[in-house]
């Protein structure tokens, strides 16, 4: 398939896949895997919650879809299991690209491999000369941690995001 776009990672080969409509139950598995963190100190019954988590998600792909319109939407898949989700806007000759979402299972996660992946896409953008911005939760230590090992510097801060900003080093002549 011509679609699936080959990442070596310093964690193994990984696949992007584009999304299918199959994939639902798995986008709304990586959703709650955070989604349900926000949630917890809300005096709510677990049906409301989940009832909410549903909205949210419903609200979160309509909002993707309709403001990245060029952007792939990727199942992430190492050796032949899906692992994550990555969606990349490739932004333009003058505008730099977005990583508008990036989410990898939990028992997936702290292994060294979303640093891995993210690491590898960078590197394509590096030779074509390209920034990278992204907006990650202001508390997310975790992401915050990752983006600044690979290089993500603070260019604003929007609450309760923080927008980041990646240039690659200067091309070699």
């Amino acid at each position: 398939m011509s679609d699936i776009v080959w990442l070596e990672t310093a964690k193994g080969a990984v696949a992007l896949r584009p999304e299918r409509p199959e994939d639902e139950a798995l986008l709304y598995r990586l959703f709650r895997s955070w989604a349900l963190d926000e949630l917890a100190l809300l005096p709510a019954d677990d049906a409301v919650k989940e009832a909410l988590l549903r909205f949210q998600f419903g609200g979160q792909m309509a909002t993707y879809r309709a403001r990245f319109p060029a952007a792939r939407f990727d199942i992430i898949e190492q050796a032949g299991e899906p692992v994550g989700r990555l969606v990349v806007d490739p932004g333009s000759e003058t505008e730099p690209a977005c990583f508008v979402d990036f989410v990898l299972l939990p028992e997936r996660r702290n292994s060294g491999l979303g640093r891995a992946i993210i690491a590898a896409v960078l590197a394509d953008y590096a030779r074509l000369g390209r920034k990278v911005r992204l907006k990650i939760l202001g508390h997310n230590a975790p992401s915050r941690r990752m983006c600044a090992a690979l290089g993500f510097a603070e260019i604003e801060e929007q609450p309760p995001f923080i927008q980041l900003e990646w240039t690659p080093p200067p091309l070699s002549a």
